[in-house]
């Protein structure tokens, strides 16, 4: 995917005002841009917002997933497409894509716990369907721990569907493509592409 059509993308990426629900006002839109090396630690932070979110629920060793640094930084920019959600040019939420055969795999898909329940969940989900779309995907893939009820809500309520909750399968997925990813407990939810018709939504 070319730069100029990232940034067409990206120009598409704002979360809409919602006066009913008191979701985003235009000045306080979610605008969604690629990610450079630079600002890694600015991710991390992000991710690490909700770390204690989840260490009740987690294995103990899968935790350096949530509590990362920069190691954890270097490491992921090298193998994952990254995105930075920007509120006013602060960071605000980040999501990240990597492409196994037709599915689009999203990684990581965080918010700063003080802009959960905004809206931007649901808006950086929208973006990442456009990046799949675009790229000509089957399907965007994730997986997530039963237990983190915040976030199984948002990918239900977006259209994702549990397809595997069994261990083995899960590492089976792809040949084995989730197996440096998985986390003790995560389950496979898949939200179809290829059944939804060719319009992206906006």
């Amino acid at each position: 995917m070319t730069q100029s059509t990232l940034e067409t993308l990206a120009s598409h990426a704002i979360a809409r005002p919602n006066l009913a629900t008191g979701g985003p006002t235009p000045s306080r839109a979610l605008r969604i841009r690629p990610a450079s090396l630079a600002e890694m630690p600015a991710i991390a932070d992000l991710v690490r917002s909700s770390a204690d979110w989840y260490r009740p629920i987690v294995d103990d060793k899968d935790m350096t997933e949530h509590d990362v640094g920069p190691a954890w930084a270097e490491k992921n920019f090298r193998r994952r497409d990254f995105y930075l959600g920007l509120v006013d040019d602060e960071p605000v939420g980040t999501l990240s894509l990597q492409y196994f055969g037709s599915h689009a795999y999203l990684g990581y898909i965080y918010l700063d716990i003080e802009h959960v329940g905004q809206g931007h969940g649901q808006t950086l989900m929208r973006f990442a369907e456009r990046v799949a779309r675009e790229r000509g995907m089957a399907d965007m893939v994730l997986i997530a721990h039963p237990e983190a009820t915040w976030a199984k809500r948002a990918y239900l309520k977006y259209g994702f569907e549990i397809i595997e909750t069994d261990r083995e399968r899960v590492l089976a997925w792809e040949g084995g493509a989730l197996v440096p990813y998985y986390e003790e407990g995560f389950e496979l939810y898949r939200y179809a592409l290829d059944i939804r018709g060719s319009e992206v939504p906006s």
